[in-house]
């Protein structure tokens, strides 16, 4: 019995046998390839091609022909030698205030030496002001992450009247946000100041940046 189960083992994997079987012979390890420098094909559709003289493969070497079965889903996970590329090379905020030359250059360099900057900012119709702080971060839009921010900026004196039923109690306000002090007033303008911890500031209100000696 054990020599008719091998017997027909052995014919299942064979080309040339009537009950062979494709699925069985594609995974034996006994299948005897009957030409072993034969090129390798996806699909049907494309052996017929080559075969009708469509499409020929070209430049196909032997070694990536003979004994490499073209299914990656069954090929399991591979040790790839890809090596660590250093953090300047990547495109990212932190690349690029490494790399950065020219002005940027000197923002990177007040960064790192923790020195004060004091950037004007621009308002509608011109300067509206001035930020004095540290620069935690940067980028080529001259978008500016600051720290420890002293903001002074200058608008016109609000003479609203107050609306009729206001409640005589007045609400309290957060003590977390940052109070505003006025320190000027020529009754058309008036200087405000108040302090921020932290403050994210868009390049297309930075106007110039000064580095505080």
């Amino acid at each position: 019995m054990a020599d008719d189960a091998e017997s027909s083992s052995d014919e299942s994997i064979d080309l040339t046998a009537q009950n062979f079987n494709a699925l069985k012979a594609l995974y034996s390890p006994k299948t005897v390839v009957p030409v072993p420098g034969a090129p390798t094909y996806d699909n049907l559709t494309k052996w017929e091609s080559v075969y009708n003289g469509i499409s020929a493969k070209k430049n196909v070497k032997k070694e990536d022909t003979v004994g490499f079965q073209r299914f990656s889903q069954y090929r399991g996970l591979t040790q790839g030698n890809r090596e660590a590329k250093p953090i300047e090379s990547y495109k990212n905020v932190l690349g690029t205030m490494q790399n950065a030359c020219g002005p940027l250059q000197v923002l990177y360099h007040c960064m790192q030496n923790k020195t004060r900057v004091k950037v004007y900012t621009r308002g509608a119709k011109g300067i509206r002001g001035h930020v004095e702080a540290y620069v935690a971060a940067f980028d080529k839009h001259w978008n500016l992450a600051l720290e420890d921010c002293l903001e002074v900026w200058t608008r016109k004196v609000k003479r609203k009247a107050p609306a009729l039923g206001m409640p005589k109690k007045l609400v309290s306000i957060d003590e977390d946000i940052p109070k505003v002090i006025v320190k000027e007033s020529n009754g058309k303008t008036e200087t405000l100041e108040r302090h921020v911890p932290q403050m994210l500031l868009r390049g297309e209100q930075v106007a110039v940046v000064v580095k505080i000696e």
